[in-house]
């Protein structure tokens, strides 16, 4: 359906230079764009660059009489997806996100919730506050089970909760001959490329392990190190570090190629979500502490292993049929026993992530369409009948 006078306006951490956060930015965008053509978007950014890539207008997430004005001449405000109302980063998170909702009441413009992972809210006047502010959305949709039964512990009506799935699993990979450019200038051509032979076996070069990993107190680099060293000796794995948010996570990685003794590549270079999604495509496994490695590499469909810092990456690991370790519970010896298994599962754990991945990314165009609809003026009801039935 074309929706030339539809006008959406866009907000969650975009623009922060964080690679999940831009890829669940470029996956509103692009389907949006494909289940509304002639759609008209506006996004609250931090820095604009992605949203000029993308040909969105930017609104200085801050400029309070700009992010009012653009809530006043859309149709629907789309808060997420992420995990916007926790506050273990701070307190001020669920203040900004929830006030913006509160805007969007003030200004007449339809909000929903969308495709977001809740929690943990701790503190009493925060729990208070979302308490209230959740009943402001004419659709709440989240990604995971156990963000859903945090809000109804926290008061909010079950049945105005609706079981979706992070939109970064809808986001296409970069073209072919766009990703043959990157990997040309990167000199990867040789590293890249599933090591496993059409009977099924892997080659003597060894599976091609992409891994990803950001600062965090209780992270054991050593001993995550350890075990990718004897995993390599069991293997002759190979090794792609890949910084998801550059700033933060360069420096680990660098860290655990030097425990590596060097042998692991480290992309040190800006990369669209679409780019690193083509070349996880490329790998024959990924090990991942950033949640959107591991959601970004679901379209090559590699065993996924996630090293939980956080619910949402053991959450996402649970529904896709993957396996997880928390952090605080790495051992080499466990790491090595479980990447083992995997990689000599192969087979079967393709399968098993493929049927629960695409269920997932049935219920995240489930999302996308029932807030279409909300955009479109239909009552919540009709949101429910026509599109959320299953959920």
């Amino acid at each position: 359906m074309a929706d030339s006078n539809l006008q959406i306006l866009l907000a969650g951490y975009f623009g922060f230079d964080n690679a999940g956060d831009e890829a669940i930015f470029e996956a509103i965008v692009e389907n949006l764009r494909r289940l509304s053509p002639g759609v008209r978007l506006k996004a609250l950014v931090h820095d604009p660059e992605t949203a000029h890539r993308l040909e969105v207008e930017p609104v200085p997430r801050k400029k309070v009489p700009q992010v009012w004005s653009a809530m006043r001449s859309s149709n629907l405000f789309m808060l997420g997806g992420g995990g916007l109302f926790q506050d273990v980063t701070g307190p001020g998170s669920v203040f900004y996100y929830g006030g913006l909702l509160g805007m969007a009441r003030l200004a007449g413009c339809p909000s929903v919730f969308f495709c977001q992972g809740y929690g943990p809210v701790r503190r009493p006047l925060q729990k208070l506050f979302t308490r209230q502010i959740l009943r402001l959305p004419s659709l709440l949709t989240v990604r995971d089970e156990e963000s859903r039964s945090e809000m109804k512990q926290l008061g909010v009506s079950a049945k105005s909760i609706f079981l979706a799935a992070d939109p970064a699993l809808l986001l296409s990979p970069l073209p072919p001959d766009e990703l043959r450019a990157i990997l040309g200038e990167e000199d990867l051509f040789k590293e890249l490329g599933r090591s496993e032979l059409p009977n099924g076996q892997l080659s003597q070069a060894g599976p091609l392990v992409a891994v990803t990993v950001r600062p965090w107190p209780g992270l054991d680099l050593q001993e995550l190190a350890k075990a990718l060293v004897e995993f390599r000796g069991e293997t002759s794995a190979r090794y792609l570090l890949l910084p998801f948010q550059p700033e933060r996570d360069l420096k680990p990685s660098v860290e655990l190629s030097k425990l590596l003794e060097g042998e692991a590549r480290v992309l040190d270079r800006p990369l669209t979500p679409r780019a690193l999604s083509g070349i996880l495509a490329c790998c024959d496994m990924v090990i991942g502490m950033r949640l959107h490695s591991l959601i970004l590499a679901t379209v090559g469909n590699p065993p996924l292993y996630g090293l939980s810092y956080d619910p949402k990456v053991e959450r996402f690991c649970r529904r896709a049929g993957a396996l997880s370790c928390l952090i605080e519970e790495i051992s080499s010896d466990r790491l090595l026993r479980e990447w083992q298994h995997l990689l000599q599962g192969r087979k079967a754990q393709r399968k098993c992530q493929e049927k629960a991945v695409e269920k997932m990314r049935k219920e995240a165009e489930a999302a996308f369409l029932a807030s279409l609809a909300v955009g479109r003026g239909a009552t919540s009801q009709e949101v429910v009948n026509h599109f959320l039935n299953g959920s």
